[in-house]
């Protein structure tokens, strides 16, 4: 089985004000938030990370519920009037984001849904690197690599049927920077796009925890 993640990356907050925005939405839609054990790595549970510098990290759970999960992070940014996003990679197949700031959602990405369709619906999923760099003005990001990140394809265009995979120099696929683990059509991205963005995703988990009841799952994972 392949990669299933989402996670969300709030951007000038702290874990402590994460989680309290987090605490008043839930109890809002009569859910409570329930502390697991730190270290227990294999619990389904939310992982909250320390904040690295400029970002805090938060896992989700496994399963697809779309609709609570992405009300709760406008809930957060609404609070702190902080930009934040999205980001979510599906099976190792491809990734996608969605980005948010006073708390609303302002665009959304996803690198190929010729398969599955989209996680957004009806709205537009092609990506808008000037939105990105907009919100976030002091990282000083590089509109081409941004562009390059949100390469959006389809699987029917008959100009990716015959991309060779392998090949590091097919310009198609070549990364979005120099050091890049992953070319740009490839679900990897998920990560390079978060390094990118300067993202330490090695900082420690500070707490994790579920929700009662249980948020509704859906499928996979």
């Amino acid at each position: 089985m392949g990669t299933f993640r989402r996670t969300n990356l709030f951007y000038g907050v702290d874990h402590e004000q994460v989680y309290a925005a987090l605490e008043e939405f839930w109890r809002s839609e009569d859910h409570t938030l329930k502390r697991e054990d730190v270290n227990d790595v294999n619990r389904d549970a939310y992982a909250l990370h320390e904040r690295r510098g400029d970002w805090t990290v938060l896992e989700w759970t496994r399963g697809w519920e779309w609709d609570l999960r992405r009300r709760a992070q406008l809930h957060v940014s609404r609070a702190y009037d902080c930009p934040g996003l999205l980001v979510f990679i599906y099976d190792d197949d491809f990734w996608g984001c969605e980005l948010f700031h006073h708390g609303t959602a302002i665009d959304q990405f996803q690198q190929e849904s010729g398969n599955i369709g989209s996680f957004f619906g009806d709205l537009p999923c092609q990506g808008r690197p000037d939105l990105l760099l907009a919100q976030f003005p002091a990282l000083d990001l590089d509109i081409e690599h941004a562009r390059a990140y949100l390469t959006h394809y389809s699987i029917d265009d008959p100009g990716y049927e015959d991309i060779d995979w392998e090949d590091v120099h097919d310009p198609r696929n070549s990364p979005a920077r120099p050091g890049d683990g992953y070319g740009r059509l490839e679900g990897g991205v998920y990560w390079d796009f978060q390094y990118f963005l300067g993202v330490d995703r090695r900082a420690p988990v500070w707490r994790r925890f579920t929700t009662l009841p249980q948020a509704p799952t859906r499928t996979d994972d």
